[in-house]
């Protein structure tokens, strides 16, 4: 029974292994920030104010809209898109510009698993004590996010560090349609906030190493795991694995917020925040059957920039 037991596990490290990837990382990257406020410290509170529970996945797509808010009233002179298209066109401007121009910036990332959603036919994967030991061990708690250097030091690496990462592009997506949301609103000061949100997707993939696209819409402005990615590390790992591991990773309500400075286009701050649904279909190792599904709350803080 411990044999087995210890088997089991080594086919849960597999499957989480696929966790920090999803932020283009793993736990020695510091890899993104989740929106479980309860569990942030005061200190992460300040960097990413305006943090907000974690949605129920919902599968029915809504109307793309603006939203310019109160404070962008219909004043022609200030510069407050008001489309879809022009909020699009405006974010993709000011990230490509970030890239290009930008000298620093500070990053700050951490994810975890959402406890409430985690739903295993192997009962220990839904325990709270086994779901802290991966969230301490196997992603960045939001308390080792501070003590990484791309947060404590800053990052000068726009092309590595900054979404779309490893690319020289900021954003790739060129129809606005493929949002839920596209929103745009005027910040005390004259800044402007940008909101997107991406529709669902299943199964997306990167954008490629300098590449100027992606193979998937969500890849086009974040930075989604790789399943072929995954499914190399399960063949690596298929001693522990008796039959083969059906998996999908499902995106949805992947969140894109930038404010900028509308005088100079300059980035002030962007946050990303994204959820992934891992569904198992098929991993067992031995007699324990690891089918189910959890979901991995993730996000993205970016700001401190210099030009």
């Amino acid at each position: 029974m411990k044999r087995s037991l210890t088997l089991a596990a080594a086919l849960l490290v597999v499957l989480a292994l696929l966790l920090p990837l999803a932020a283009c990382g793993g736990k020695d990257g510091g890899e993104t920030v989740t929106t479980a406020a309860e569990e942030i410290t005061e200190q992460v509170d300040a960097v990413i104010e305006g943090t907000t529970a974690a949605p129920e996945e919902d599968d029915e797509e809504t109307t793309t809209g603006i939203d310019a808010g109160e404070d962008a009233a219909e004043d022609e002179e200030k510069p407050v898109p008001s489309t879809p298209a022009e909020v699009l066109a405006a974010y993709t401007e000011v990230m490509n510009k970030a890239k290009k121009d930008a000298k620093s910036m500070r990053k700050l990332e951490y994810q975890v698993l959402d406890k409430n959603r985690m739903n295993f036919e192997f009962d220990a994967i839904n325990t709270p004590g086994f779901l802290d030991w991966l969230n301490d061990n196997l992603m960045t708690t939001p308390e080792n996010a501070l003590t990484k250097e791309q947060y404590t030091r800053g990052v000068t690496d726009m092309t590595e560090h900054l979404p779309v990462m490893h690319t020289p592009m900021g954003c790739m997506v060129k129809d606005p349609g493929v949002f839920s949301r596209a929103a745009a609103r005027e910040l005390p000061g004259g800044n402007i906030e940008l909101t997107l949100i991406m529709k669902p997707e299943d199964n997306p993939e990167p954008a490629q190493k300098g590449a100027s696209t992606s193979p998937s819409i969500t890849g086009q402005m974040f930075n989604p795991l790789s399943k072929a990615g995954v499914d190399d590390l399960i063949r690596k790992a298929r001693i522990f694995i008796t039959t083969k591991l059906d998996f999908s990773l499902r995106y949805f309500d992947c969140k894109s917020v930038l404010v900028y400075d509308p005088a100079t286009m300059q980035a002030v701050s962007l946050r990303q925040d994204y959820f992934v649904r891992i569904n198992v279909a098929n991993g067992r190792v031995l007699f324990i059957n690891a089918k189910g599904s959890g979901v991995l709350e993730a996000a993205t803080v970016c700001d401190q920039f210099r030009y």
